[in-house]
């Protein structure tokens, strides 16, 4: 994959691994445009390079994506490349009905699984205008195997996975379709699991070498021995021995 020269739309730009992304890309000589709920976080990050561009979005809102892509295309980005990086983890105990916050709940799915699968279609038409068009979904091995403190955040990068093995399928090479299996990574999102965690730049650094390798699927880190685990043992074997990890368990 030529990794100059495209315009690309980073969702969760503002921090984390999106922000990450977002500099590493314009070092190349990209365009780069970054969307997401906080505006301070998206104008940090924009003021780190001129190459960057920020859109503020609530990615739960359907409306609110229709809207960002109709300004994108009004604003002239010629944008070739989708990097659906964005996304939402609570811990629940559904053993624990009374704890559940539905609403909560209700933006994690919305965010890490329906925002993906409503701007991929509405951004299509615009990335198959231009050379070298692609999508890459950031995934988790937490959609491969459950865990169990996050099950929702679990189910939606499940459901992710599935669509981007359909939209790989359907697409059939008129769009380059990626997805990424990074592992635990020092963000503001995981800052209360209690696992041990890699830093930003280390998982950038291989998302990038994975893109420039062409690979359907980039797995990184403890990731790899997920997918080594699950082509080796039952699923059910590989789910019982995850969860019973000291760092797995929920109070």
């Amino acid at each position: 994959m030529q990794l100059s020269g495209n315009t690309i739309l980073i969702t969760g730009g503002g921090s984390g691994i999106g922000r990450g992304l977002a500099l590493a890309l314009a070092d190349r000589g990209n365009t780069v445009i970054i969307c997401g709920r906080r505006q301070s976080a998206l104008s940090e990050t924009q003021a780190l390079s001129d190459r960057i561009h920020a859109y503020a979005c609530d990615l739960s809102d359907d409306k609110a994506l229709q809207d960002l892509v109709s300004q994108i295309e009004s604003d002239g980005h010629p944008v070739n490349m989708l990097i659906n990086n964005a996304a939402v983890l609570n811990e629940y105990h559904f053993g624990k009905p009374e704890q559940f916050d539905r609403h909560q709940a209700d933006i994690e799915i919305r965010t890490n699984l329906q925002a993906p699968i409503t701007l991929s279609m509405a951004l299509l038409p615009l990335l198959k205008k231009f050379a070298n068009p692609s999508i890459i979904n950031v995934g988790s091995p937490g959609g491969i195997v459950a865990i169990s403190p996050s099950p929702l955040y679990s189910a939606s990068k499940a459901g992710l996975h599935a669509f981007t093995q359909v939209l790989r399928l359907h697409l059939n090479n008129s769009v380059r379709v990626i997805e990424v299996f990074p592992p635990t990574v020092e963000t503001h999102m995981t800052r209360n699991l209690r696992r041990k965690k890699v830093g930003i730049e280390g998982c950038v650094q291989a998302i990038l070498k994975g893109l420039e390798r062409d690979e359907d699927e980039i797995w990184i880190g403890e990731g790899k021995v997920v997918r080594w685990m699950m082509n080796l043992l039952p699923p059910r074997w590989v789910f019982k021995l995850v969860n019973s990890q000291p760092s797995m368990q929920v109070e």
